[in-house]
This record gives structure tokens, C-alpha cells and sequence, in this order.
């Protein structure tokens, strides 16, 4: 769930979901960015096979470790093209508090 003017958004689990409705029901989730104007907006799924329909949208099937993704350009991908997976969830942490702050840190080579 977007929030109005779109600088933060919700983000929630699907906790259920209900077939002879159509309805789904939100899991654990909604803390990020949940600060500002309480309106909710838009919303977005993602990670679901049958939702992709617009260019740069992916699916991981996490059981046969398959990643399917709808191609973001016109006609079908270059023969040479290459996808690149991160397989670590963070790169890099800097941790800090204002008591021990971090200095003196530089990056290259990217």
C-alpha cells in the first residue's frame, strides 16, 4: 500500500486468501514507512506467477529454483543477455549511533 505522494509505502504478507470471493486477507506487515498521512492509496502484489504482465516484473519459484521475468524492452531479449541474482540479502551494513558515528568509510570500484 502506497502512501499519498508515494515516499514511503506498506508492505504486508498475504495472510489468506479466499477463491469463491476473489478476496485476500493481509498477513503480518505494515510497519515500514507507516508514518505521515493515514490515507492508504494504490497497491501493488509481487512474487506471484500469474500477476506478471509488465515489463521488469519477476517471479522466483523458491521449489524449482527458477526465476521467470517479463523482459523490460521491445521485442524478445538479446541472444547474449544475462540476469545477475544477488544470493546475499545484504552487501554491505555500516552501523552507526550518534554517540560512535561512522567516518572515514569510501567505496570504489564499482
Amino acid at each position: 500500500v502506497w502512501r499519498p505522494a508515494r515516499w514511503a509505502n506498506w508492505m504486508f504478507e498475504v495472510g489468506a486468501y479466499n477463491a469463491s470471493s476473489g478476496n485476500f486477507t493481509f498477513g503480518k506487515g505494515g510497519n515500514q514507512g507507516a508514518r505521515g498521512e493515514n490515507r492508504g492509496g494504490d497497491f501493488f502484489v509481487e512474487n506471484i506467477y500469474e500477476e506478471l504482465d509488465a515489463p521488469g516484473e519477476f517471479f522466483f519459484d523458491t521449489k524449482a529454483k527458477r526465476l521467470y521475468l517479463f523482459y523490460n524492452g521491445t521485442g524478445p531479449p538479446p541472444a547474449a543477455a544475462s540476469v545477475v541474482a544477488p544470493s546475499l540479502r545484504t552487501l554491505v551494513n555500516i552501523s552507526a549511533s550518534r554517540w560512535a558515528p561512522a567516518r572515514g568509510i569510501s567505496h570504489s570500484g564499482v
